[in-house]
């Protein structure tokens, strides 16, 4: 919605918009981290999604603002270094096929703005994760780590539980305020549909069923969680029982998550 709205009354492109929607994604991060301070494990988890369906009624109320249940259509596509995906460029200027053109020629396809974004995004993603490796390995990160095991260890040792948890927030918003920038600008249309109750709920049990703390299980989570349904769509309306009856399996099968075991960042070496 930041990217939407940004891009439909001041005009700017996808690109300066990006980084907006990340910073305000993070605003709204440390807005929430203040009232959910004192909590943990499942409260904060039920604080959380109650707050994600407050704003979900909020933008489906504001209909001046936000267009309601109508939601913001004709949002502006990325473009390739300034060269736009139209079949049809305007006079003097380069569409992105006729450059290309110029030293192999191609026809125009709708399928080049796709396969554009698929790589941006595969290299925020990329990125998304070097960037957690390595900040696990600085102070802020170790404090993260132990933060999660034992909050009262934590404050024994020092470590402000308050602007640990209001970082973890932020950082953790920003970059969810990345991603829904793309969601944007891949579906040209945003409402408050898009961000009902259950997709909270998915995005939930992708990491629990992957394993806190663990990337490789939360994208392969994620990959089974979001391609398994599609196996049985031809089920029409029990397409969500063999969902929740895999996901039922998942817990069985392995309650910690797919790849629960996870070692510390750091550890002590033995003094010879």
């Amino acid at each position: 919605y930041s990217y939407a709205l940004l891009a439909q009354y001041v005009g700017l492109s996808f690109w300066i918009c990006l980084p907006f929607a990340g910073v305000m994604a993070a605003f709204a991060g440390i807005l929430l981290g203040f009232p959910v301070l004192r909590l943990r494990g499942d409260y904060l988890a039920i604080v959380t999604l109650g707050f994600g369906e407050m704003i979900r009624i909020v933008l489906l109320n504001w209909y001046k603002f936000t267009g309601g249940p109508n939601g913001i259509t004709g949002i502006p596509r990325p473009s390739f270094f300034g060269l736009p995906f139209t079949a049809v460029p305007a006079e003097g200027t380069h569409s992105f096929h006729t450059f290309i053109s110029l030293v192999y020629p191609i026809e125009f396809s709708p399928t080049h703005r796709v396969f554009f974004l698929y790589y941006v995004i595969l290299a925020l993603a990329m990125v998304t994760n070097v960037f957690t490796l390595r900040i696990r390995r600085l102070p802020i990160g170790r404090a993260w780590e132990a933060l999660r095991e034992d909050e009262i260890a934590c404050r024994s040792l020092g470590i402000n539980p308050t602007n640990t948890k209001l970082t973890a927030f932020a950082i953790g918003a920003g970059f969810g305020g990345l991603g829904g920038a793309f969601f944007a600008t891949r579906q040209g249309f945003v409402s408050p549909e898009s961000f009902s109750f259950i997709e909270s709920a998915i995005i939930l049990a992708i990491v629990v069923l992957g394993g806190m703390g663990s990337q490789i299980g939360v994208v392969l989570a994620a990959v089974l969680l979001i391609g398994l349904p599609e196996f049985f769509r031809e089920l029409q309306q029990y397409r969500m029982v063999a969902f929740g009856a895999a996901m039922i399996a998942i817990m069985l099968w392995r309650p910690a998550g797919l790849l629960a075991h996870r070692e510390p960042t750091l550890r002590l070496k033995e003094n010879p």
